[in-house]
This record gives C-alpha cells, sequence and structure tokens, in this order.
C-alpha cells in the first residue's frame, strides 16, 4: 500500500494526469535508503548534491523522482520543482497523512537552552501522565521506543515519519527542537505547530548564516509559521528575542526575570546555583488553550544555573497553557535531573568535574556564572574547540573565554582539537586553530594545547589538586570527555596501589 504518484505530484501543482498510476511506498532524500517503489528526491547540499544521486536511487528501484534539474533522461518520471527541499517537506507530510495536524506540537527554538527546555518539558508531562514524544538534539523518544539523533531537527522525510509514529501511538503532544539550520533548509516546513517557544537569539552560526541579522530571520520564520491564533512563548530577558517582539503575527506572552515579563521569575535567593525560584503570574493571561490564572507558584530544581530557571520558566508556561495542574508540574521540576552533557556534575575522589556543552559567549557566560556558585580551591578549565564552524566563531570564543579568564582566575587553561575524536564534519582545520590562538592573544591569555583530546584531559588531571574544579567545555569534540577522563582517573587510582608481592600472588592462585 502507498500514495499514487499522481496525488502526490498534484501536491506540488503537477498535472496528476500525465503520470502513471503507481503507487509510491516511501520518500527518502538519502539515496541509500532508497527501496523498490519509493520517491526519490534529490536535495542539494553544502557537501553532497542529492542529484548526484538520481542514478543510484533508480538502480535501488526509486519509482520517481523530484528534482531541481534533470541533466539526464530517468527510466522513471522525473518531477521538476524550483525548490526540492520544500517539496520534500510538503510531499513528507502529505504522505503520512499530516501527522502534526492530530498532534499538539511545541517547537522550541533559540541560540541556547532548547535542549534542557525540551526535556524538562517532556517530563514535566510524564510526571503528569501525559506522554509525549520528544525530538531533540539528544534522542527521539516515544513511549517505549528511542532512536539516535542525528541533527537536532530531523530531515523533513525522517521528521513526518517520526510524527506519524506518535500519532499511531495515541499520543497528544509532541515536544520538538526547532534548529536555525532546520528552519533554513526547510526541513519543518510541513509541520503544524500549535505552540513556540523562544528562549533566546545570540550570536552563534555564523558558519551557516551570512549575518546574525539573518540568523534573527530566521528564527523569526519558524515564529512566523504559527498562526495569529497560536501561542509564542519568549524570554524577555533576551535581547534578540525582545527584539521580535513588534514583528510577532501570533499571540505573545513573556516570560524572565525582568518585572515588565507576562511571567516573571523570582529566585528564591541570590545565587546561580541549583535552587529555588518563584513562577509568578500576576494578572490572567490569554492563550489559544485557555486563559493561564494569577498565581505564584514555588518551583524548585536540581539543575545549575540562573540559566536554567528561564528554561524551566518556559517549560512551566508551556505546561500550565496544556492544562498541566500546578502540582505535577512542581514534582516533573523537582525530579528532573538533567540532560547529558548540559552542566553535569560528577567527582573524581576529592575533585569535582563540571561537563557542559558549551559551544559560544551565552553559552559560557552560563557555565562559568553557574561553576562559580559551586565551592572549590582553583579552577581548571578545559576547552574543545569547534570544528568546521569557521576562523570567525572560534576566534569570538577564544575572546570570550578570555574575559572569563579574567573574572574567575584559571589556575589551568588547557584546549585540544580532538583529533581522532570527531568525524569529518567535526574536524578543526588549521585556519581555525590560528583564528583561535591568535585570539586569545590578543586578550592575553595563554593555553596548553594538546592536538588529542586523552593528552589534554591527563595534563588537567595532572595539574588538579584534591578540592579543585575541573571544567569540561565544548560541543562534539568533548563529548566523550567525560568517559575518557574517568579511565584516566582509574587508571591513575589503579597505578598507585602498592604491587602485590609475588608469593602473595602464588598464594592465591
Amino acid at each position: 500500500m502507498g500514495v499514487p504518484l499522481p496525488e502526490l505530484a498534484a501536491v506540488l501543482g503537477h498535472d496528476p494526469l500525465t503520470l502513471p498510476s503507481v503507487d509510491i511506498t516511501g520518500i527518502t532524500c538519502d539515496s541509500r535508503k532508497v527501496k523498490a517503489g519509493f520517491l526519490f528526491v534529490a536535495v542539494p547540499g553544502s557537501r553532497r548534491d542529492g542529484h548526484a544521486f538520481i542514478g543510484e536511487a533508480c538502480l535501488r528501484g526509486a519509482r520517481a523522482v523530484v528534482a531541481e534539474v534533470q541533466e539526464h533522461a530517468t527510466p522513471v518520471p522525473c518531477l521538476l520543482v524550483p525548490d526540492s527541499r520544500r517539496a520534500l517537506a510538503e510531499l513528507a507530510a502529505h504522505f503520512y497523512g499530516h501527522p502534526s495536524r492530530a498532534l499538539e506540537v511545541i517547537g522550541i527554538t533559540g541560540t541556547n537552552g532548547k535542549t534542557t527546555t525540551a526535556c524538562l518539558l517532556d517530563h514535566i508531562l510524564r510526571t503528569a501522565g501525559r506522554p509525549s514524544g520528544l525530538i531533540g538534539t539528544v534522542s527521539v523518544k516515544y513511549r517505549t521506543r528511542t532512536f539516535p539523533a542525528h541533527l537536532t531537527t530531523p530531515g523533513a522525510d525522517e521528521l513526518q515519519e517520526h510524527l506519524a509514529g506518535m500519532r499511531a501511538e495515541g499520543l497528544r503532544h509532541v515536544v520538538m527542537e526547532v534548529s536555525s539550520q532546520g528552519i533554513k533548509t526547510g526541513r519543518v516546513a510541513g509541520v503544524h505547530f500549535s505552540f513556540g517557544v523562544l528562549t533566546n537569539i545570540t550570536l552563534d552560526h555564523l558558519d551557516t548564516h551570512a549575518s546574525f541579522q539573518e540568523y534573527i530571520a530566521t528564527k523569526k520564520r519558524f515564529l512566523d509559521m504559527l498562526a495569529p491564533d497560536r501561542t509564542v512563548f519568549l524570554n524577555r530577558d533576551d535581547l534578540g528575542a525582545r527584539s521580535l517582539l513588534p514583528e510577532l503575527k501570533a499571540r505573545v506572552v513573556t516570560f524572565g526575570f525582568h518585572p515588565a515579563g507576562d511571567i516573571q521569575i523570582v529566585p528564591a535567593r541570590a545565587a546561580s546555583g541549583s535552587g529555588s525560584f518563584l513562577l509568578r503570574i500576576d494578572r490572567p493571561l490569554t492563550t489559544h488553550r485557555g486563559t493561564l490564572p494569577a498565581l505564584s507558584l514555588p518551583l524548585t530544581l536540581q539543575l545549575l544555573g540562573t540559566h536554567n530557571m528561564a528554561n524551566a520558566a518556559a517549560a512551566a508556561a508551556v505546561a500550565l497553557a496544556l492544562g498541566v495542574e500546578p502540582r505535577d508540574i512542581q514534582a516533573g521540576l523537582a525530579t528532573f535531573s538533567g540532560v547529558e552533557r548540559r552542566l553535569e556534575v560528577f567527582s573524581l575522589g576529592k575533585l569535582t568535574v563540571v561537563d557542559d556543552t558549551a559551544l559560544n559567549p551565552a553559552s559560557f557566560d552560563a557555565a562559568f556564572q553557574a561553576v562559580s556558585s559551586l565551592p572549590h580551591q582553583r579552577l581548571v578549565v578545559v576547552y574543545a574547540l569547534r570544528g568546521s564552524r569557521s576562523p570567525a566563531v572560534n576566534r569570538i570564543n577564544a575572546l570570550a573565554l578570555a574575559h572569563w579568564s579574567q573574572r574567575l582566575t584559571f589556575s589551568a587553561f588547557i584546549t585540544t582539537s580532538s583529533v581522532g575524536d570527531v568525524g569529518p564534519l567535526d574536524e578543526v582545520t588549521a585556519e581555525e586553530e590560528t583564528a583561535f590562538f591568535s585570539g586569545l592573544a590578543a586578550a592575553g591569555l595563554t593555553a596548553r594545547h594538546f592536538p588529542a583530546l586523552k593528552d589534554a584531559l591527563a595534563a588537567a588531571l595532572g595539574c588538579a589538586r584534591s578540592g579543585d574544579l575541573i571544567l569540561l567545555l565544548g560541543a562534539q569534540g568533548m563529548d566523550t570527555g567525560r568517559a575518557v577522563l574517568q579511565d584516566l582517573w582509574a587508571e591513575k587510582q589503579a597505578a598507585l596501589l602498592p604491587a602485590r608481592r609475588p608469593e602473595a600472588a602464588l598464594a592465591g592462585s
């Protein structure tokens, strides 16, 4: 069973009468996934152009092809479109029966905080007995099924397939991270969003956007997908997010620490560590799902950092709009233990280690502010450079790290390019290294650099003393950092054990 090719062609504005009445049994833009009866959509990419794989797709059994250009004759119908990425999104949505129309999809976008906010909201919903689907950086999850995540926002064909699976499982809610790349490349074009959340817009992604202004405009494109009768929750404290307020069509509810926010965060104590805060709504707020009553809701978090209070406030606000009871929101936030590599804290003997996927100036701010609240003697910082993200990004990051070295004393600053620990798409180029270290030099900060991650972490252990804090920072290049550091620690402890005497070894055999 499948969807007739003429029906899919009509979605693209093609004359269905000119095409054979054959069924399409699957849609993909990956020629390696093509099976007999599939429709292959040739999508141009920054590294590979799908048009080069049309022949392979046909050999694998593709029943039709969608492309922007046709350089060679194909043995199957080839439908030409001006934008194959958008065509893929529209075709996939139609093929799977527009599953998002039967779901309440909450799209969460922002430079930082998407993953934590999404996981917080998902946990609240599960705590309230409302199992939801989760689509994001860490994984795709629904019911008992978990799929690895290759992109923050999956490709349109994969995304619609997951949404269809969630609909089939009887879920009502889907919490989804929406990346700027997912917006720019049209992956979310066929999704009907019920709520939008904007956590912040700060300097990042200069490798994929021509300017910061274009980056902001891309975020706005997602928010413009929400109809005027839908609701956007927006972080009023963030300048980039706030700049979009006059331009949004949907209903807007703001949250933040500023007293002018519709939903206010009132910390129980002035600290950047984990703790308690009050979520306060001074007047009833209207959303498309009903009215949020005035309330003062005390909330407790296990998470470090005031930025996580903002993430929790966003998650709580959406949950309230969905009709979740306040007591379930309190329980959900209080029992949420965190997300992998988001300010994860663990111990190695008398050393404290914090592992964070910080990758831009704003996330450095959040990480350093959070660790400054933790008791420690000295601070050892290990940073993995960002690979294939442009020299400009690396220079900006260097300047941001140097800024924090002047506010918090680094007893050691160690860097790595994680050679051999990242894939080809995340390798640090010579130009990126040069830009990073020239930025450090300009700011007067020096670093001990090690090409290999293991050597960098061994150096950190070598200079750390009892009571010190080791801060692991970086994206893909630091993903295995915790495991490597723990192995090094275990080896170090084993080496400190007294050697067994030969006669003792014989006696035990």
